[in-house]
């Protein structure tokens, strides 16, 4: 809440693992009484597959241009 405070009800979860299960989840289970916080979470969709680390968070997008895309979003709403 503290965090959520200082932006404005504004939170960015991002993380290489699976939406379900992960940090993610356990944030918004954390915040979903909360109303006036919007939470973006940036996670692998799908089974990962062998490649480059750049690569594979660019596929999954969460690589640093996924995350400001992200901030964009959540700063223009």
């Amino acid at each position: 809440m503290k965090s959520a405070n200082a932006t404005q009800g504004r939170v960015l979860v991002v993380e290489d693992h699976y939406y379900e299960g992960g940090l993610g989840e356990a944030v918004m289970a954390a915040l979903a009484d909360q109303t006036n916080i919007r939470i973006a979470h940036l996670a692998v969709p799908e089974v990962a597959r062998s490649g480059k680390p750049a690569e594979l968070l660019s596929k999954y997008g969460i690589d640093a241009a996924s995350i400001v895309t992200a901030v964009e979003k959540l700063l223009a709403n």
